[in-house]
């Protein structure tokens, strides 16, 4: 049967307009089908899994309005009811021809991508609209649809971010980072990924997550994570390494606790630059080495200054631009 006649056919059936011949056309094709799988054809009809996702939703969301008189009717069928075994699949086969006729295209054209970027010295929280919650470290970007379609759940991020996933079985939550994807398994996890660094971190708190690395279209799985593991993937070198973290080393940023245990200071500062809005600068590069175990808990700019002034020796002048603290500049008193 021609695609679009049955569409047609699905149309009429969905009003109530089906004759008794049309309907027995209707019933024959679909019970044709339903014994040459090989019907379906991805080039007219669409990704397979995707088209599923979006009626599985669709049909859970008419249960529990009980207003889709279409999605009843179906199910309802007597005629179809005898094959009730591949019911969900003939109602694949319907959302993609659906779909394919505009059905879906509202829905679709509708979302609209928003954009929240942090600056240095500001954390932000987002509640998504499938209940979801991220915490948007300092310095960072998220690209996020103003509400989630039928077929995924997807967000794009530069910087890093904690997240609170409100899961749904029938609905992955992907995070994309660079060439890397994290998919929620049912879970709370952080991802850092500042293009300025040159590893990407996945954090996994709760549930699980699946790591996979996209590399020229092709997605090949990583891993798939437990609870405190921790995958560090080198940008450069393609190769991924696994680690067990400590919980506030990695996330304490979100609550302003900064821990460092044995961090050479070259790795220290760039944090506390974010974390506080401002550049820290060192004359004696020698001491960016020095490896030091410390703990800020919500203290302040100055608190700060003075622990580093402590641990390296070294004195300090502010930088002000417009009032405002730009640069704190740690150097060698000769004097």
């Amino acid at each position: 049967m021609d695609i679009r006649r049955l569409s047609d056919l699905i149309e009429k059936y969905k009003r109530g307009e089906c004759s008794p011949q049309e309907k027995e056309l209707l019933d024959n094709y679909l019970e044709s089908f339903q014994n040459n799988p090989d019907e379906w054809n991805e080039n007219e009809m669409g990704n397979q899994r995707i088209i599923e996702e979006k009626i599985y939703s669709e049909i859970m969301d008419s249960i529990n309005k009980e207003k889709n008189h279409y999605f009843i009717g179906v199910f309802l069928s007597p005629s179809l009811l005898k094959r009730a075994a591949s019911i969900i699949f003939i109602l694949i086969l319907v959302s993609g021809i659906l779909y394919l006729s505009g059905i879906f295209e509202q829905k679709t054209s509708s979302v609209v991508w928003q954009e929240k970027v942090t600056s240095p010295g500001e954390k932000s929280v987002l509640n998504l609209s499938d209940g979801s919650k991220v915490t948007l470290n300092a310095d960072s970007k998220l690209k996020y649809p103003d509400h989630f379609d039928n077929a995924s759940r997807e967000v794009y991020l530069v910087g890093e971010a904690y997240f609170e996933i409100h899961h749904n079985i029938n609905r992955n939550f992907i995070v994309h980072t660079g060439n890397l994807t994290t998919t929620d398994l049912g879970t709370k996890f952080d991802v850092s990924a500042y293009p300025e660094n040159k590893t990407i971190a996945v954090s996994l708190l709760e549930g699980k997550v699946k790591v996979s690395r996209n590399e020229k279209g092709k997605v090949g799985r990583i891993a798939i994570l437990k609870p405190k593991e921790q995958l560090v993937y080198d940008k450069e070198n393609n190769v991924s390494s696994f680690n067990v973290f400590d919980f506030l080393e990695v996330v304490g940023w979100k609550d302003s606790v900064y821990k460092f245990v044995n961090e050479p200071l070259r790795k220290v500062l760039p944090q506390l630059e974010r974390a506080f809005g401002v550049k820290f600068r060192l004359t004696d590069q020698s001491v960016l080495a020095q490896k030091i175990t410390i703990k800020f808990e919500r203290n302040s700019l100055q608190t700060v200054i003075n622990v580093i002034k402590s641990l390296t020796g070294l004195d300090y002048k502010i930088l002000k631009k417009n009032n405002n603290i730009k640069e704190i500049v740690f150097f060698r008193n000769t004097k």
